[in-house]
């Protein structure tokens, strides 16, 4: 048995823990990862790069965070 635990990730919406494997607070559905929204294009092959949880615009490209387009920042 491993006794490694698991990483618990707090909804920054409704306060929910939960495991970090999780994409969504399974309590009011808001996402748990603050992840850049710019998608792929015949020119850009999109950024998925996770951002800090206060971060409003991706630090990798500038596009709005995640977080910043479901306005819970």
């Amino acid at each position: 048995m491993s006794d490694k635990k698991k990483e618990k990730l707090v909804c920054v919406r409704c306060g929910f823990v939960t495991d970090d494997s999780d994409n969504y607070c399974i309590d009011c559905g808001a996402p748990l990862k603050n992840k850049c929204t710019k998608k792929a294009s015949p020119l850009h092959g999109g950024c998925s790069k996770l951002n800090k949880p206060e971060a409003k615009y991706c630090a990798a490209c500038g596009e709005k965070t995640t977080f910043h387009v479901w306005g819970l920042l």
